[in-house]
């Protein structure tokens, strides 16, 4: 019985063996299978990331257009607008000069009237 128990106690040991490494062996293929299901996983988000980064991009850009094309338009709306205030100034600064040339001129006459119609002079010029 000794050598039968012997026996048997070696094949329960072999069967344990190729078992244990059969449990191990699914295990890591499990793990290896986890982990490529991760890995995919990952590539699908991380491309669609890079799809919505890239779309994004577009969007951005096309706004960034939009907005320097617009700053432009103001530009150039701005430059008319102050060249448009300057002729306003020349034009007002012609007007002023001609009252004020009126203004002296009308000044000018009244001393001449006035000389003229001195209480000494009764009125009549010199």
């Amino acid at each position: 019985m000794s050598r039968r128990l012997v026996v048997t106690l070696a094949v329960v040991v072999m069967v344990a063996s190729v078992a244990l490494v059969f449990v191990q062996g699914v295990r890591a293929w499990g793990f290896t299978a986890d982990r490529l299901r991760r890995a995919e996983e990952i590539m699908a988000r991380e491309s669609s990331l890079y799809r919505q980064l890239a779309n994004q991009d577009g969007v951005i850009e096309a706004q960034r257009r939009t907005y320097i094309e617009r700053f432009r338009k103001l530009e150039a709306q701005l430059q008319q607008r102050d060249e448009h205030v300057a002729v306003l100034r020349e034009r007002l600064a012609t007007m002023q000069g001609q009252q004020g040339n009126d203004i002296e001129t009308r000044v000018i006459a009244r001393q001449v009237r006035s000389r003229s119609s001195s209480p000494f002079t009764g009125g009549q010029d010199r």
